[in-house]
């Protein structure tokens, strides 16, 4: 991967570190507001998300997806040590589609260091957020392409819809908290029109490209407000600029308002 053809705008590094958890420093259980890629450098830890938990080690990545719920922590056994990078944009979710992560697997298995510890190293010899940007974001596509070439997609034998499918909910994961995240945008990024976008999901899932982000972001407000979040930041979160709405739209997904769901969800008997 090359910037021909990339701006600030559609590929963005916001951070870069390296943390060394031998005091078995953890993080969350929260969300985070960006995507990022952890690479472990030595040891050992779990990471926690989507009802599952992954144990992860030397060599080995993951992938933490924005305002999903997780929790990783270190092997107390064996306490990691890992370099991390944040980053958006408009192009990630299709970056992100050539690898093999995903979120029922966000794990990516033993990469060399040799391969790829060089290119975080430099990112932290960089000051990114004055001056070099553009050599930022270039190292960071860089790193993508590592993932790319090392930890592929799975080939499968699909067909171009199901190749687009893919590409579309990608894009939706990656950008429903967007208040301005809507089917016409969706539709730009991937280079198709309403009706092909409306004939493929009604077609694969059943339901209008509208009704399934109407859906999705609804489900993550859910899991925001388990969280204890409130319904104003909740809503936000979830790319409703009004939390009336918001609220309105709650209630008549779940039956509940956000308030009464957030005191006491339902229980699954």
């Amino acid at each position: 991967m090359t910037l021909e053809g990339y701006s600030e705008e559609t590929v963005r590094l916001v951070g870069y570190g390296r943390e060394d958890c031998s005091d078995l420093h953890s993080w969350g259980p929260g969300v985070r507001a960006f995507y990022i890629i952890h690479y472990v450098i030595r040891g050992a830890g779990f990471l926690e998300c989507g009802g599952k938990r992954f144990r992860i080690t030397a060599g080995e990545s993951f992938l933490l997806y924005p305002y999903t719920e997780l929790f990783y922590y270190p092997d107390p056994e064996d306490p990691w040590e890992y370099t991390w990078v944040d980053f958006t944009g408009k192009e990630i979710g299709r970056l992100l589609s050539r690898t093999g992560f995903s979120f029922s697997w966000p794990v990516a298995p033993v990469i060399g260091a040799e391969d790829i510890l060089p290119l975080f190293d430099r990112l932290g010899r960089l000051d990114f957020l004055s001056r070099g940007k553009g050599e930022a974001n270039g190292l960071l596509l860089a790193i993508l392409g590592v993932y790319g070439d090392i930890f592929p997609a799975p080939q499968v034998p699909a067909r171009k819809e199901d190749d687009r499918l893919s590409t579309a909910l990608l894009l939706i994961q990656g950008n429903y908290h967007k208040a301005d995240f809507n089917v016409e945008r969706l539709c730009t990024a991937m280079h198709v029109n309403r009706v092909t976008l409306y004939r493929l999901f009604s077609g694969k899932l059943g339901v209008s490209p509208n009704g399934y982000i109407s859906h999705y972001r609804l489900e993550q407000g859910k899991k925001l407000l388990e969280m204890g979040f409130s319904v104003k930041n909740t809503a936000l979160s979830c790319g409703f600029s009004d939390p009336f709405y918001f609220s309105r739209a709650f209630k008549a997904y779940t039956g509940m308002a956000p308030a009464a769901y957030k005191a006491g969800p339902p229980q699954i008997s």
